[in-house]
């Protein structure tokens, strides 16, 4: 699962920014799956003061869950999960009573590399595959500038425009919304919730700071 691989940034911003995903695949795990599931959730809502987003995406035409619990609710219709952290401490927490319950359901959790990888060793599992991000390659002139990638990668699908980006800056820039309602807003685009609204609204700081000098 790579759709949450391409997150662009410093260290430093991304270490606020760790997705974890859980997915069961037809044929092997996913029939009877759902109390499995529903108890990921149930782990995942004792960390919620430092989960910035979730979603059980493409629930059955249903409308999504307004809290992590609730989430773990309707599992039943779906077969993947996504909680996005804002804290290195609180995956490790997580993935660590996972390991514990030993569900026997794939979790994919992706942050920067050496940050992840050592999460694993200290909690006492082995990677059973890593995937990297080699960069972007190609005309990369026809880019958008760097501080709107760092917003439209945390949406793997791409469902956050870059223009709809800039037109936010410009409207915390005219004093017509904050920077947390910016970020929400630009959050409700990704429909997978592995968005980082958290992220994005110091992100718009910078860039209206830098827009006002």
């Amino acid at each position: 699962m790579t759709h949450t691989l391409h997150r662009s940034g410093d260290a430093n911003s991304l270490k606020e920014d760790y997705v974890l995903l859980a997915l069961t695949v037809p044929n092997v795990n996913r029939e009877g799956s759902e109390e499995k599931m529903r108890q990921i959730m149930e782990v995942a809502s004792r960390y919620e003061k430092e989960i910035v987003n979730f979603a059980v995406p493409f629930p059955s035409k249903g409308r999504q869950p307004k809290t992590i619990k609730e989430a773990g609710q309707v599992v039943s219709t779906n077969y993947i999960e996504h909680v996005v952290f804002k804290s290195r401490d609180s995956l490790k927490k997580c993935l660590k009573e996972l390991k514990h319950r030993n569900l026997g359901i794939s979790i994919v959790i992706s942050g920067i590399y050496e940050d992840t990888l050592q999460i694993c060793r200290e909690i006492g599992i082995s990677p059973h595959t890593v995937a990297l991000s080699l960069g972007i390659h190609g005309k990369t002139d026809r880019l958008p500038d760097k501080d709107v990638l760092e917003i439209t990668t945390m949406c793997g699908h791409h469902l956050v425009a870059p223009n709809l980006v800039e037109e936010t800056v410009d409207v915390i820039t005219k004093g017509k919304m904050t920077h947390k309602e910016g970020a929400e807003e630009l959050s409700k685009q990704c429909l997978c919730g592995v968005f980082n609204p958290y992220r994005a609204e110091k992100l718009l700081n910078k860039m209206t700071a830098e827009k006002n000098e």
